[in-house]
């Protein structure tokens, strides 16, 4: 299951079978709470890690933020575009491999956002992620991550989460500047996410 994970066309199947049981079919209440504060700067950029059907894009863009949004499930993809056209939403798609993501575009972001992209991929490649986010990042940039599922887990995906070693790989190439247990999460996940705000120092 571990590398079967790391191919399109086992998401691309899931979709297709809905059997998509993390979709939430609505934005994220976390994401929705950090727009509302404005904690984004408006008409900056934000790439959306593992975009899924786009519903956390979508609200992003119509705040007035510069978006991109990378998947490579062509299938959701397809969902998020779609979405985005009912909306009348600015969104540059991307579908792309996000660990290649780098070596194919010079574009980088002021924010990136991931909700269950970090546990959807095999653990082995989470060091490499945190690299990526880090060469994707502008300087003085911002990742927000919500981890889930904040447990132990023999299996996935979901993979399970250790906020402690989360925090060392992403220490190797950002700066932790907060981490919220106490945040508004749905209620089958309440208790199992932590929202990190990582910066980029250079």
């Amino acid at each position: 299951m571990i590398n079967i994970v790391n191919n399109p066309e086992f998401w691309d199947d899931l979709y297709k079978d809905k059997l998509d049981r993390w979709d939430l079919k609505t934005p994220t209440p976390v994401f929705l709470e950090l727009l509302n504060k404005e904690f984004f700067n408006q008409k900056s950029s934000i790439l959306i890690a593992g975009c899924g059907k786009g519903y956390d894009a979508v609200e992003a863009a119509e705040f007035g933020l510069n978006v991109s949004a990378v998947d490579f499930s062509a299938e959701a993809l397809e969902s998020a575009r779609k979405l985005a056209l009912n909306k009348n939403a600015i969104i540059n798609f991307l579908l792309e491999d996000i660990f290649s993501l780098s070596e194919k575009s010079e574009t980088r972001y002021d924010y990136i956002y991931d909700y269950v992209t970090y546990c959807s991929f095999s653990p082995q490649r989470r060091y490499e992620y945190a690299k990526t986010i880090y060469s994707l990042l502008k300087e003085n940039g911002r990742f927000v991550f919500i981890l889930f599922p904040v447990e132990k887990r023999s299996a996935g995906p979901p993979f399970g989460v250790d906020e402690q070693e989360t925090i060392k790989i992403f220490s190797e190439f950002l700066t932790l500047e907060s981490a919220d247990r106490n945040i508004n999460s749905i209620k089958p996940r309440k208790g199992r996410e932590i929202l990190h705000i990582y910066r980029k120092d250079k």
